[in-house]
């Protein structure tokens, strides 16, 4: 089932969800990257070359580069041309449960869709059982985020913002999902931690927070959902693990 819009959310939210072909691009890039076919550091071919190649036009190759860019797997020098700047090795797209009391290692593709669902279906129950004393401590809580994303610690807002979900989630008022929550904590801070090559986009994600705490606000389920399946999605191509239609 496809995602349905609010009718007030606005234009520009999602954008980059309605781009498939240079996501296919990017993905198609990504997995030679990983597969050896461009070594770390290797240029890649002219883009009218590489274009031919794989039956695209120009224009959604170079956005499928600044995606690729925007994850830190290529970077493009000025007059020189797109190199590989990294493939991320298998460990780190995996983070261990062990201390959390769970048993195994998970994909963070698996962790991401289960946040997709999980955290979703607590926003909903959260827009509807909210209070305002609830918007206080999440008001609170966004404004420490903010803070710490101006002055560059990134350590420190990855805690805060893995908090902001956790309130939501006890805001849903279900302690099995509490419970649930807590136990997959230390995996989502190892998820959440902006790498360096993406620090600039840091601001995104404090705009994505304003846009679910309005939702709540408004007490919109709805809304709620949208965004922050939106939120999740859009995370999972900024931090790099995959690109956000990997999903669904």
């Amino acid at each position: 089932m496809k995602l349905v819009r609010p009718e007030d959310a606005r234009e520009a939210e999602g954008e980059n969800l309605r781009q498939p072909l240079p996501r296919l691009a990017a993905r198609q890039i990504q997995r030679q990257v990983e597969e050896g076919q461009f070594a770390v550091g290797e240029r890649l071919p002219a883009q009218r070359e590489l274009a031919l190649r794989m039956g695209i036009s120009r224009t959604v190759l170079r956005e499928a580069i600044s995606v690729l860019e925007a994850v830190g797997i290529l970077r493009t020098e000025a007059g020189s041309g797109t190199y590989v700047a990294a493939v991320a090795a298998a460990s780190e797209k995996m983070v261990s449960s062990h201390a959390t009391g769970l048993n195994g290692t998970y994909a963070k593709l698996d962790i991401c869709r289960f946040r997709h669902v999980f955290e979703s279906a607590c926003a909903r129950l959260a827009a509807m059982r909210v209070t305002d004393a609830d918007i206080e401590r999440l008001t609170s809580n966004l404004t420490r985020f903010k803070e710490q994303i101006r002055t560059g610690n990134f350590e420190q807002s990855a805690q805060t913002d893995e908090a902001f979900h956790h309130l939501i989630v006890e805001i849903a008022g279900v302690p099995l999902f509490t419970d649930m929550h807590i136990s997959f904590r230390q995996m989502l801070l190892d998820t959440l931690k902006m790498p360096v090559s993406v620090q600039g986009r840091g601001w995104e994600p404090v705009v994505e927070h304003e846009r679910i705490l309005e939702a709540l606000k408004r007490r919109d389920p709805d809304e709620a959902v949208y965004y922050m399946q939106s939120h999740i999605m859009r995370s999972t191509e900024r931090l790099g693990y995959i690109l956000p239609d990997e999903v669904l």
